[in-house]
């Protein structure tokens, strides 16, 4: 009841806000306000241009190696204030992004107006004349647009469509059209006004002062709690037992020791945490190079392309495939640890705890994340590509709702508030559905063996039937070269469709079981199987790497095929090297992912797979130049997101999680989960497992 009440009142709070919230975050009605077409002119009669040219950027950079254009002097622009002695007025500094649709070409003729005549697909024509290899001007421009969606937001850089970025420093009181002229020296160009900035132009509403009020109150029972819990632990010196966990659970002394302490049990798979680890830093690498190609204006595209699409590139294309690694371990572990403490009955009749639990952990940092993208994202940066990042800012603000109700792949999967949360999303909804299985796992031997194979093999059928329907034209984004509208189908229909991701949460209930069930009955595997199972699955894996392969060209059956079984595949590779390093058969491997550093990793892996994105918007919206891609400019730029990521994701388990999860464990005591009785002792045996036929066409 009291749950009800708390969500009840969130969602107030929100509807609240947002209706009294302004709808732009821009103050729209100042840049009507300082417009004067007198004031203009007379400005423009009397001041000297040379500093606002000097603060535009008319020159588009490296255009034959296809750079976005040019961004000028943002910062310089803004803080143009000149004193006109004449008139007695002060001159200020406007700064407006333009998308340039035509200017005379060498041979003399201009204004290319239609899409297919722009100096866009000029240059990628000019580029395949003087390069044989390069691939079609039409690949280059879908490459940009893939991009765009495997973020998630394909609508964040949608200005960069149709156009060269051209930057102009006016006037306030001017327009671009009135004042272009005279910058560009009657140089023909064919444009469109994207957007202007001018100083304190961002809108501090009512969401942002709520986030305000709401941090220094955050900030004082912060402190207040870490000053009550020194004086306990070193004034006093009071035995940690004896202290109020309460009135000490927004601690920072005790929450950051939690947090390096690290224990093992006798149940716990060392070898998870590695792979936890390695795999959301994966991602973050992953999202770090795409978005320095999105959201910077590069100056050689080109360069950046054909890395990309190299071989040299195959390890961020494939970072895509992280995913379904975090999908096999949360089937695995919901199995594995839900044998040891739950039984049939238990489950039953505390089913809504189950759900519960799960909503509770999960939400605090979920909440903080959507709560700062509303609000002060907003104002922790600016840059002259800020206005690109709008979007996401209204996405949360718009729909906070379905990211709290992990619904937003199928209510508004084009405009995700924290565009990587469709991730939790399907994770939840295939977590909604766990305890059908889970039921008839907890069972007998013969059950959970049954359930678990039935339901596995309905999501590969329907998975099957649905790809071959749908028909998808690639494997990837990156390797669908076609138009835009199929690019967001094959993202919204299958890239982050519950259907096609089931398979591998699925293949990880299969592998929580099977660990279960050898590690409790302690039987052993035959050497030739183990040589089997790791060449299987270091092959399986490099395969599955190269099929998200940009360059990889599979007739339409094989895509079909990939599209149903690659992910299932990953999974159970992955699956297997979890299971032979838990059963002390991983050798290097076990050794390598078990080690220490990788726990803090794993351990602050949700709280940086939320605040990596946001982080990479921000850093990538404040720069003020274009930037030239090369390899280690691409690896200072993961460095910094890294660094910046992984000290924020610290910070948010130590500030919001932590204590959150104490007064949950308060409030909300586990006592409704029960020890499930162990099994018989059993003398060891061993089990020569052999591959049936009819297993082989599970991970096919």
């Amino acid at each position: 009841m009291k749950m009800a009440q708390f969500g009840i009142s969130v969602l107030i709070i929100f509807n609240i806000l947002k209706l009294v919230s302004s709808s732009s975050l821009f103050d729209e009605e100042l840049y009507k306000s300082v417009l004067d077409n007198e004031t203009c002119t007379r400005n423009l009669q009397e001041i000297n241009l040379v500093k606002f040219f000097d603060a535009s950027g008319l020159i588009p950079q490296s255009y034959y190696l296809l750079g976005q254009g040019s961004l000028g002097n943002y910062h310089q622009c803004l803080s143009i204030a000149d004193k006109i002695a004449v008139s007695n007025e002060t001159v200020y500094g406007k700064y407006c992004l333009l998308r340039v649709t035509g200017f005379k070409h060498r041979n003399g003729t201009t204004n290319y107006q239609n899409h297919e005549e722009s100096p866009w697909n000029w240059a990628l024509s000019e580029l395949q004349t003087m390069d044989d290899n390069l691939k079609t001007a039409e690949d280059l421009r879908q490459f940009g647009r893939d991009l765009r969606i495997m973020t998630g937001k394909g609508n964040l850089r949608s200005n960069a469509k149709g156009g060269v970025a051209l930057t102009v420093c006016i006037p306030r009181s001017c327009t671009v059209e009135g004042t272009l002229g005279k910058l560009l020296d009657g140089i023909n160009v064919s444009y469109t006004v994207s957007y202007c900035r001018l100083p304190n132009d961002k809108i501090f509403d009512v969401w942002d002062y709520f986030a305000v009020i709401a941090l220094v109150i955050f900030g004082i029972f912060i402190l207040t709690s870490t000053g009550y819990d020194l004086y306990q632990t070193f004034v006093r010196r009071q035995d940690v037992a004896e202290i109020n966990k309460l009135l000490t659970c927004g601690s920072v002394y005790t929450n950051t020791r939690r947090l390096l302490t690290f224990r093992t049990t006798p149940t716990s798979i060392e070898c998870i945490e590695g792979i936890r680890a390695l795999s959301i830093l994966w991602v973050v690498v992953g999202h770090s190079v795409a978005h320095t190609m999105i959201y910077n204006s590069i100056t050689n595209f080109k360069t950046a392309y054909d890395w990309a699409t190299r071989i040299d590139g195959m390890w961020l294309v494939s970072a895509i495939l992280s995913v379904d690694s975090f999908f096999l371990m949360s089937g695995l572990l919901l199995v594995y640890t839900s044998l040891t403490k739950l039984t049939p009955t238990s489950l039953r009749k505390n089913v809504h705890w189950f759900y519960l639990y799960r909503l509770l952990r999960m939400f605090p940092l979920l909440f903080t994340m959507v709560f700062f993208q509303a609000t002060l994202f907003h104002h922790v940066g600016d840059g002259p590509l800020w206005h690109d990042l709008a979007p996401a800012i209204h996405a949360c603000r718009n729909y906070w709702w379905s990211a709290f109700i992990h619904a937003q792949n199928w209510i508004n999967p084009s405009e995700t508030c924290l565009s990587q949360t469709w991730y939790l999303s399907v994770d939840s909804q295939l977590y909604l559905l766990a305890p059908f299985v889970l039921y008839w796992v907890l069972g007998n031997r013969r059950s959970a063996y049954k359930s678990l194979v039935a339901v596995l093999l309905l999501s590969l059928f329907v998975t099957t039937v649905y790809c071959s329907v749908k028909n998808f034209i690639g494997v990837s984004v990156l390797s669908m070269m076609n138009d835009d509208a199929k690019v967001e189908d094959f993202y919204n229909h299958y890239y982050i469709n519950t259907v096609t991701r089931s398979p591998a949460f699925f293949v990880g209930m299969m592998f929580g079981y099977l660990l279960h069930l050898w590690k409790e009955h302690q039987m052993r595997i035959t050497k030739w199987v183990l040589v089997v199972g790791w060449i299987a699955s270091i092959s399986l894996l490099y395969t599955m790497i190269y099929c998200v392969y940009p360059g990889a060209d599979f007739p339409r059956p094989v895509i079909n095929f990939l599209n149903a079984y690659m992910r299932p595949i990953w999974a159970t590779a992955v699956g297997w090297v979890v299971f032979a390093c838990a059963l002390g058969h991983g050798g290097p491997v076990n050794w390598f992912l078990s080690l220490t550093m990788w726990k803090f990793v794993a351990r602050v892996s949700y709280s940086l797979y939320l605040v990596h994105l946001p982080l990479q918007l921000i850093l990538r919206g404040q720069l003020d130049t274009p930037v030239m891609f090369s390899i280690p400019q691409t690896f200072n730029a993961i460095h910094a997101d890294l660094v910046v990521s992984m000290f924020a994701a610290t910070a948010l388990c130590i500030l919001v999680d932590a204590p959150f999860s104490t007064i949950q464990k308060i409030m909300v005591p586990d006592t409704w989960l029960t020890t499930a009785p162990a099994p018989p002792p059993e003398e060891v045996q061993e089990v020569e497992v052999q591959i049936e036929p009819e297993a082989e066409s599970l991970v096919d």
